[in-house]
């Protein structure tokens, strides 16, 4: 029976952060804007967004190994690889990764439905159905969506504003613009994340049908893109700051900036080499937790 620290490598225990930080973004903007954010919804809200990120995980590894993919050589050696490839492995069966899938959408489906008693209209149980639905056709027949090459914009949904104006709306009851604006934030960084991840797995995506954008554009027009994708958050608070929208204090965010244009340069000149690109990837996974958690820092002082 796989232990603890295996299981946390098969749900990627490291980006379920993109789970959570729109929860803690979307508390932070309430209090902001001078609403009291009740802990334990904020809490359910995030145990709901981990748990169906942890299945959608499983699931993809489920049917990345039936395609193939996790057991290609080039995605095996990779520094920082997207699935976590405890099947090829041998430490987990395909049969105990689906029943560890069922589990987590279980809590995640359990947390949803309690969360949709708290506002009339099911606002929350739809947004639910939505996100679990995306998450799950990501990999798995018949849409097979990052097959096709179109996970980015549905990672930026999922992430950006769907959980993040869920959590918002779970919280307050209402839905505001200055919340959508860093729901948008949250979800460029996540969108960003899996991006970057797909320049070192290249070759092996390009073997198994796996159209990513990085497969389509080759790597040095994808490297292109990297340098304005991660620019796009932090000019987005900066305009959302000088329109009004967002306080001052948002520009916290801009504290990560550094890291961003570094790994934006590494993009520009060695979108080919493997080891480098692994390791910008990783490095935007943390520009993501600690650009979201100063941006939530900010807002919360800003807030009574």
């Amino acid at each position: 029976m796989a232990g603890p620290l295996v299981w946390l490598r098969a749900v990627r225990a490291p980006s379920l952060t993109a789970g959570a930080m729109p929860v803690v973004v979307s508390a932070a903007m309430a209090h902001a804007a001078g609403i009291e954010v009740d802990p334990f919804l904020a809490l359910v809200v995030g145990v709901g967004l981990v748990s169906l990120q942890s299945g959608v995980n499983l699931v993809n590894d489920y049917f990345d190994d039936a395609s193939g993919l996790d057991a290609d050589p080039d995605f095996a050696d990779s520094a920082f690889p997207l699935g976590s490839r405890v099947i090829q492995q041998g430490l987990v069966s395909r049969a105990a990764l689906k029943r560890a899938a069922v589990l987590c959408f279980g809590v995640g489906a359990a947390c949803g439905l309690f969360l949709d008693t708290v506002h009339s209209g099911h606002v929350v149980l739809w947004l639910g159905l939505v996100g679990a639905a995306l998450g799950y056709f990501y990999t798995a027949p018949p849409l097979r969506i990052a097959y096709r090459g179109a996970g980015e914009p549905v990672t930026f949904s999922l992430f950006g504003p769907v959980a993040g104006l869920g959590a918002y709306y779970v919280l307050t009851g209402t839905t505001t613009l200055a919340a959508g604006v860093v729901s948008c934030v949250v979800g460029l960084f996540s969108m960003a994340i899996l991006f970057l991840h797909h320049f070192p797995q290249r070759a092996a995506d390009a073997r198994h049908g796996k159209r990513t954008p990085v497969v389509r554009l080759g790597y040095v027009r994808a490297g292109r893109l990297v340098p304005p994708m991660l620019a796009a958050p932090y000019l987005l608070v900066a305009g959302a700051v000088l329109a009004g929208v967002l306080p001052g204090a948002a520009l916290a965010l801009w504290l990560t900036a550094p890291l961003a244009w570094r790994i934006g340069q590494v993009a520009l000149s060695r979108p080919d080499h493997d080891r480098a690109m692994a390791g910008v990837a990783l490095q935007t996974l943390l520009v993501h937790f600690l650009g979201s958690l100063s941006l939530a820092a900010g807002l919360w002082g800003s807030g009574p």
